[in-house]
């Protein structure tokens, strides 16, 4: 008994490696206004939940342990879970990147808000989307998406087998431009806002030279800005969980 017991601290270990590095980067959690020591409990519970169901496909690799080996398993469980927590991290940092041109594109880049995923200041607009769709990504259980990728990541990528270098590439280029068209398809219509609302301002401004028409170009920008923003706010944040939820579940 005490033979059969004696690689479930090793197997608990292996499977933590690439649980935890997957919840280091997973939406929500990696903010840092979450406490560390909450990251770390959560992610420990993860691991021995999936203990039962994994406990078998390690037991093999401790029959004649040794050092090498162990530390090459646990640095390619390490690169696995960054991949996979990596692919939805994706998706917020593309949106925060687009959320503060948005606040750029209707002129509330100046006001301050309280930072959501990065440690920095970032302007209200920022702060308000971010939350919302943090908020969506637990409410719509895309969290236990997540989950479900790395428990079925261990028969895609099963331990022992090595890095899967081509898969690791190609699912982050697949990340990548599944977030940036997302994002750009999310913002458009602020921006081509900014952009309408500019030239018409650049356009009076030439026509009455003697008028500071920039002076109410400004003004009109905001308050347009929150109009559009109350039309679009429920499909924008639709559209992303939409999206993010189509690429988790693939």
């Amino acid at each position: 008994m005490s033979e059969a017991l004696a690689p479930l601290p090793l197997s608990a270990f292996i499977i933590f490696a690439r649980i935890g590095a997957c919840m280091m980067l997973m939406p929500g959690l990696s903010s840092p206004r979450v406490p560390v020591r909450a990251r770390l409990f959560i992610a420990i519970g993860v691991s021995l939940a999936f203990m039962p169901l994994l406990h078998e496909r390690m037991a093999g690799f401790f029959r004649e342990p040794s050092l090498s080996p162990l530390v090459s398993l646990v640095l390619v469980e390490t690169l696995i879970g960054l991949i996979i927590g990596l692919g939805s991290r994706l998706f917020f940092l593309m949106l925060e990147m687009l959320a503060s041109a948005i606040a750029q594109a209707i002129g509330l880049s100046g006001i301050a808000g309280m930072p959501v995923e990065e440690s920095s200041g970032e302007p209200t607009m920022v702060t308000f989307i971010l939350i919302s769709a943090t908020l969506l990504f637990f409410i719509s259980d895309l969290h236990l998406e997540v989950l479900r990728g790395l428990l079925m990541s261990y028969e895609l990528m099963a331990p022992g087998v090595g890095f899967p270098a081509r898969f690791g590439l190609g699912e982050m280029a697949d990340a990548l431009t599944a977030a940036s068209l997302l994002a750009l398809r999310l913002s458009g219509p602020f921006l081509v806002l900014s952009i309408i609302v500019n030239f018409a301002f650049g356009l009076a401004n030439k026509m009455t030279p003697m008028i500071q028409i920039y002076f109410a170009a400004m003004p009109v920008l905001i308050g347009l800005g929150f109009l559009l923003m109350m039309v679009v706010a429920r499909p924008f944040l639709q559209g992303f969980v939409l999206g993010l939820e189509q690429f988790l579940v693939r």
